[in-house]
C-alpha cells in the first residue's frame, strides 16, 4: 500500500515531457502550457495569386506568382526560405526511398525573381533541393511586407503519386509552386528536407488560383470557383448550382459530354480561377474525359450551411459512382459526431488517381475493387481536414499527431463497415490490402475543439497542450 501511494504521488509530481523549443516558446510568451496562444503570438502569412497553364499531353507546366509576404515576427529577416516541393523529381535528390526513371524530372526551374519590382539574378540551380534560401536586398522588419514575382515552369513526372500525370490528359498539379517556408515561433525557419515520405508544414495563406486549360478540359481544385460563367456552358453551371443546395446526386458532366463539347465554354483556351482564404494550401486536377458528379450535405445545423462533395473519375471506376455518397457521409458524420466541429471549408472534392492521399478541399485517392475499402479510405482523407488542415499541425515533424487523430477519426466513421465485414480485404493496384476488425465507436465519444475555441481547463487535460501547432483563429 505504502509502495502504490509513493508511485501515485510520483506520477502525479512528474509531468510530461516538454521540448526545449516549446519551453522556450513558453517564456517568450508566444504559447502556452494550456494549449491557447500566449500573449505574444504571432504568425506570418502570404496573399499569393498564381497563374499555371498546362495542356496535355504537354508535360511542361508553367507558372507565374505574386507573393504578399507579411513579417508578423518581433524578428528582423535578411533572407527568405523557399519551399521548391517539386525538386524531389531531380536525380540525386534525397529521398527515403527508392524509385524509378518515370519519376524523375529536372525539377523546378525558376526564370524570373523580382523582389518589390527588383529583378533579381538567382544563382545556378543545378543543386538546388526542396528548399532554397534567398537574401533580401533590403531586410524584413517585423510587422512589414515584401512583394515577390516569380516566375517558374517544371516537367510533370509521368509517374503519379501525391501529385504528377493520372493519363496521358489527366494531371493533378500538387505543391507546384515556390512557396516561402513557415518563420514560427518556436523553430525559426522550417528547412527540413521533403523526402517524399514525411508531409508537411505550411502557413495559413490566402490564395487566388487561376488554371489555364485547352477547351474541353474540366478543373478542379481548391477554394470557390469564381468564374463558371466564363469556363462551363449554362447548363452544368445550373446543374452544378443546384447541386450546391440539395441532397442529390447529380452527374454534371459525363465524359461523352466532354468530348463533344456540351461542357466547357469552347475558347481555344479557358482559364479557371479559384479562391481560399486562411488554408494551408491550393492544388489543381484537370482532365478532358473524367465523369464529374456532385451534391451537398448541411454540416452546420445552426446556421444550415451546407458543404459540396463533389467527384472525378474514369467511368469505368465502379466505387467511384458511390464516391460522392462516400464523401457526403463522412463530411456529416465528422461534423456531427466527433470531433464534432462543422466542416471548416466550402466544399471537397476527390479525384481518381493513385496516392490516397490529402490536401486542403481535395483527395487524390486510387480506385480499388472493395467499395466498403474506398469509402474507408475516402473518410480517412477527408478526416485529415481536422488534423493536420484546420489544426495547421506541423506534419513534418509531428507525423503522428494528425495520422493518429485521422486514423481515429475515420475509424469511429467507418464503424458500419466494420459491422458488415471483419476484416476487409480489398484488392488494389498496389497489392492486397486487409484491414482488421474494430469496435464500433458510440457516439457518446468526446469533442475535439480548436484551442482557441477550448476552456484552459479542458486543454490543460490533454498531452497535445504541449506540442507545437501553429494557432490559426
Amino acid at each position: 500500500m505504502f509502495v502504490f501511494s509513493s508511485l501515485t504521488q510520483l506520477a502525479r509530481s512528474q509531468s510530461l515531457y516538454t521540448p526545449r523549443d516549446v519551453k522556450e516558446a513558453y517564456k517568450k510568451g508566444t504559447r502556452s502550457p494550456d494549449g491557447r496562444p500566449g500573449p505574444n503570438y504571432w504568425q506570418n502569412k502570404g496573399h499569393y495569386e498564381i497563374s499555371v497553364t498546362a495542356a496535355p499531353p504537354d508535360r511542361t507546366i508553367r507558372g507565374f506568382e505574386k507573393i504578399t509576404y507579411i513579417n508578423n515576427s518581433p524578428d528582423t529577416l535578411i533572407a527568405l526560405d523557399y519551399r521548391l516541393i517539386g525538386n524531389i523529381h531531380k536525380p540525386g535528390a534525397y529521398r527515403l526511398g527508392n524509385t524509378d526513371s518515370d519519376y524523375l524530372t529536372a525539377g523546378v526551374h525558376i526564370y524570373s525573381y523580382t523582389e518589390n519590382g527588383e529583378a533579381k539574378k538567382l544563382k545556378p540551380q543545378d543543386h538546388d533541393g526542396t528548399w532554397k534560401f534567398i537574401r533580401l536586398n533590403q531586410p524584413l522588419g517585423p510587422h512589414d511586407s515584401v512583394r515577390l514575382d516569380i516566375t517558374w515552369h517544371y516537367t510533370i513526372s509521368l509517374k503519379s503519386g501525391r501529385e504528377g500525370m493520372i493519363d496521358s490528359t489527366t494531371y493533378y498539379l500538387a505543391y507546384f509552386y515556390p512557396r516561402v517556408a513557415v518563420y514560427d515561433d518556436y523553430n525559426g525557419w522550417d528547412h527540413m528536407d521533403f523526402t517524399d515520405e514525411q508531409e508537411f508544414y505550411n502557413d495559413f495563406n490566402d490564395y487566388i488560383l487561376h488554371v489555364t486549360v485547352p477547351a474541353n478540359y474540366i478543373v478542379w481544385a481548391t477554394g470557390d470557383l469564381k468564374n463558371p460563367e466564363a469556363v462551363l456552358n449554362p447548363s452544368c453551371i445550373k446543374k452544378l448550382a443546384a447541386s450546391m443546395k440539395n441532397d442529390a446526386i447529380t452527374r454534371i458532366a459525363s465524359p461523352e459530354e466532354t468530348r463533344t463539347g456540351k461542357v466547357t465554354t469552347q475558347n481555344t483556351l479557358n482559364t479557371w480561377t479559384w479562391i481560399a482564404s486562411d488554408i494551408t494550401d491550393v492544388t489543381a486536377a484537370l482532365s478532358n474525359h473524367f465523369a464529374w458528379d456532385a451534391s451537398s450535405v448541411v454540416v452546420d445545423d445552426a446556421t444550415g450551411r451546407r458543404a459540396s462533395v463533389q467527384s472525378a473519375y474514369n467511368d469505368t471506376a465502379k466505387d467511384f459512382h458511390r464516391m460522392v455518397e462516400f464523401g457526403k457521409h463522412s463530411l456529416d458524420w465528422l461534423s456531427h459526431n466527433w470531433p464534432g466541429i462543422p466542416y471548416p471549408f466550402p466544399k471537397t472534392t476527390i479525384v481518381q488517381g493513385y496516392a490516397d492521399m490529402e490536401y486542403p478541399m481535395m483527395v487524390n485517392d486510387n480506385t480499388t475493387d472493395d467499395p466498403l475499402f474506398s469509402r474507408f479510405v475516402v473518410e480517412h482523407e477527408i478526416a485529415h481536414t481536422w488534423f493536420p488542415f484546420y489544426m495547421g499541425i506541423n506534419e513534418s515533424r509531428y507525423a503522428f499527431m494528425d495520422e493518429g487523430w485521422a486514423t481515429t477519426l475515420n475509424t469511429s466513421s467507418a464503424s458500419p463497415i466494420w459491422e458488415k465485414k471483419k476484416p476487409m480485404t480489398s484488392t488494389r493496384t498496389s497489392g492486397s490490402t486487409t484491414i482488421p476488425s474494430i469496435p464500433t465507436q458510440k457516439k457518446t465519444s468526446p469533442s475535439l475543439l480548436p484551442p482557441t475555441r477550448c476552456a484552459a481547463s479542458a486543454m490543460a487535460t490533454t498531452p497535445m497542450a504541449n506540442l507545437p501547432w501553429p494557432i490559426s483563429r
